[in-house]
């Protein structure tokens, strides 16, 4: 059965494979713009999901208008299956490019 989970270097081999399924795409949500992941090297992969469980906190150092989010994985067994990324709060860009204002 699905469930989520915080991102887990254990996982590794199985988000490589996902990963790949990509073929160089944008990944929207899974955290990993500025990671070069698609080699194999464990202390990579460990410092992305270092980075990824450390960005909820919101004293860790991130980009210029970037704001805290919790990442989540979505994993069945020893599967990866995907990636959820929850913003803790909204800033200007988000709310007028990336999502969805209601106005009354």
């Amino acid at each position: 059965m699905p469930r989520l989970i915080a991102p887990d270097v254990s996982y590794h081999a199985s988000w490589l494979e996902g990963s790949a399924e990509f073929d160089g795409a944008h990944r929207d949500g899974a955290g990993a713009e500025d990671w070069p992941l698609e080699d194999e090297d464990d202390q990579s992969f460990l410092r992305f999901v270092d980075a990824l469980v450390n960005d909820a906190k919101p004293e860790s150092p991130r980009k210029p208008g970037y704001v805290p989010c919790t990442y989540l994985w979505i994993v069945d067994g020893d599967t990866f299956l995907g990636s959820l990324a929850i913003r803790h709060e909204l800033n200007d860009f988000l709310l007028t490019r990336v999502g969805t204002s209601v106005t009354a």
